[in-house]
């Protein structure tokens, strides 16, 4: 492992805390990641020299050859593009170009940074399922310490504190057991303390994710978990080992609901809201809310369906949309699926570009193969259908911080592949 990997290696795991607990330190990681690309460390003659490099633009000359990671660059330019379509208020335009930017970045990023090797990616992955761990352990203190008083929160439809956003943290729970089973598959640490410490805080972890009770990543990892599990009975051929998973996974939930507090009250109002929605009185609960969101979207984009409303518009046309056809919602609500949300902002045209973006990274060259990598894009895919999950700085973060991490270590593996050939 040479200099450039261990800086790499520690940025990342800075990155992956950060996460957590600091959307400021998280934005200097992955501006570090990004200056590292352009950074060479000569340790040839017993010291260490730092030199400026401009391989990342001399790369984008090979466009072939990172074109699977420039493709991400579509999701700033299909913002940038509906310049055209403005109003008179572009601070919303603006604002999503914003939080866009790592999309422009991060590609630099991956063509000057260094492959990542196994016992780096292994060692990245071990040190986000310990953070996760120390995190959810500090949530299930407060929520035992408050144990009556949170309860009753979560029969209002609230949630358990959590460090950061409870949807985005339950999906970092949710990534965080996706790791441990990849290096217990990956026999991460076999015979020593390492490999059994993976096993139980992977337990834990799982167990902790049905107490927080965040429908969000409690569904996408259980769909990640379903698909890691064919895959596996396909490439083992182990029928019943993969059945007898599958069945555990149709029981646990069940017993989740009769033993776990918070799981059975989320249920609970889960199925209220829902029952309030189909009464048409549920202008006060969340879940009503968002599949409303979805009606509106769905609207606005059939009234402009070639190239949207414009990125920066759709924010007026969703209140505009909310206010004359459910003004029974006091606070109207952006549309709580991706795919919409772009559909409505961009129109085909900008949809197809989307969909580009999203699925070419994880079809080169059979990435999907690396199961790490296909769980965690299972989990956003799943999360893209019930959250607008790339139209904030942290879900941005996440979902560009993971692609640039997996790819990293499937490029060092294509590479060693290409060589013993």
């Amino acid at each position: 492992m040479n200099l450039k990997e261990k800086i790499v290696s520690i940025v990342f795991a800075l990155l992956l805390c950060a996460m957590v607990y600091s959307s400021y330190i998280q934005s200097l990681c992955m501006m570090s990641l990004v200056i590292l690309g352009f950074l060479n460390f000569d340790t040839s003659e017993g010291t260490t020299k730092v030199k400026w490099t401009w391989k990342p633009f001399f790369g984008l000359k090979a466009f072939s050859k990172y074109a699977h990671f420039l493709v991400l660059t579509l999701l700033f330019w299909i913002v940038l593009f509906s310049f055209w379509q403005l109003g008179d208020d572009n601070s919303y335009f603006l604002e999503r170009l914003r939080i866009k930017v790592p999309f422009l970045l991060i590609p630099l990023a991956y063509i000057g940074l260094p492959s990542l090797s196994r016992l780096s990616f292994h060692r990245i992955l071990y040190f986000f399922l310990t953070i996760m761990s120390i995190s959810v352990a500090g949530v299930l203190a407060n929520y035992a310490l408050n144990f009556e008083e949170v309860n009753v929160l979560l029969k209002q439809g609230q949630h358990i504190a959590t460090p950061c956003n409870h949807i985005k943290f339950s999906q970092l729970v949710a990534l965080s057991i996706l790791a441990g089973w990849f290096l217990i598959k990956e026999q991460f640490g076999r015979g020593s303390i390492h490999g059994i410490w993976v096993k139980v805080l992977m337990v834990f972890l799982f167990l902790s994710i049905h107490i927080l009770s965040v429908k969000t990543g409690l569904i996408a990892l259980y769909l990640a978990l379903i698909v890691l599990t064919i895959l596996q009975i396909y490439k083992t051929k182990s029928l019943k080992t993969g059945i007898a998973i599958l069945t555990l996974m149709v029981v646990l939930p069940i017993v989740a609901y009769k033993t776990i507090p918070s799981f059975n009250k989320k249920v609970h109002y889960t199925l209220y809201d829902l029952q309030m929605h189909d009464e048409g009185r549920g202008s006060n609960y969340g879940d009503s809310g968002r599949i409303t969101s979805l009606n509106v979207a769905y609207d606005i984009f059939k009234s402009a369906p070639v190239f949207g409303v414009g990125a920066g518009n759709l924010k007026s046309e969703v209140y505009r949309s909310f206010e004359s056809n459910y003004p029974q919602y006091e606070k109207p609500l952006m549309p709580h699926n991706q795919f919409l949300f772009v559909l409505a902002g961009s129109g085909i045209f900008g949809g197809i570009l989307f969909l580009l973006a999203l699925f070419i990274p994880l079809f080169y060259r059979q990435a999907f193969k690396n199961e790490f990598y296909l769980g965690f894009y299972v989990l956003f895919l799943i999360s893209f259908l019930v959250e607008h999950t790339l139209e904030n700085a942290l879900g941005v973060g996440m979902f560009s911080s993971f692609i640039l991490l997996s790819l990293l270590y499937i490029r060092n593996q294509l590479s060693n592949q290409e060589y013993s050939e």
